[in-house]
């Protein structure tokens, strides 16, 4: 058992971790419940002592995924950075080594949520939607951030969504093409852009 956790947080972690790998591989409405306790160990009683529905492991499973990103990006090396434009820099730096990690390769919640459930599920694509509008809306405010200390006039708002969109996009071709290295090179590619137009005499 990992040491200070309890049988149920064990049991509710692997759950969890299960559902993650089940959605990310095959999408959530491919998982099952059976399969999800098959994979993580645990009884179907187990299971629904947790969970009331497979809808309510999707919410915490998408609540976990957004909950691990910000985390991740919370303990940072640019986040000390003063310098705007730095900052910004050291996030899109950030970024590209994250996403090095096979873990973060196998694709992104948000989007799978979004695409496959917009007609389907509409609570579960609703919570997607509002982190990715929570996303967008902080990449804006660090855009305008930038644009202001360079003294540039930039469409923030497009290039905000041009990263969302860069990165989503390279995450699928990574995954179809098995070449992770698309990742990188569609987002050194974006900050190299950026950066010349905030940075250009």
């Amino acid at each position: 058992m990992t040491a200070g956790k309890s049988k149920s947080e064990v049991s509710r972690t692997r759950i969890l971790d299960a559902a993650r790998d089940s959605i990310l591989s095959r999408g959530f409405s491919a998982m099952t419940v059976d399969a999800v306790c098959q994979s993580a160990g645990i009884t179907k009683g187990g299971f629904f002592y947790h969970f009331d529905s497979k809808d309510e492991l999707g919410a915490a499973s998408l609540a976990r995924f957004w909950c691990d990103a910000e985390q991740r990006q919370a303990k940072a090396p640019f986040n000390d950075e003063p310098d705007p434009v730095k900052y910004l820099e050291g996030y899109l730096d950030f970024a590209i080594e994250a996403y090095q990690d096979p873990d973060l390769q196998k694709g992104c919640m948000l989007a799978i949520f979004t695409i496959e459930l917009a007609e389907s599920n509409a609570p579960l694509f609703k919570a997607a939607a509002r982190h990715f509008a929570d996303w967008r809306a902080s990449l804006l405010e660090m855009f305008e951030r930038a644009a202001t200390h360079a003294d540039k006039r930039i469409d923030a708002r497009t290039w905000s969504d041009l990263y969302i969109s860069t990165l989503e996009g390279a995450l699928l071709l990574a995954k179809s093409s098995g070449d992770p290295e698309t990742i990188r090179r569609s987002l050194t590619l974006y900050k190299q852009l950026l950066l010349q137009s905030l940075l250009a005499e």
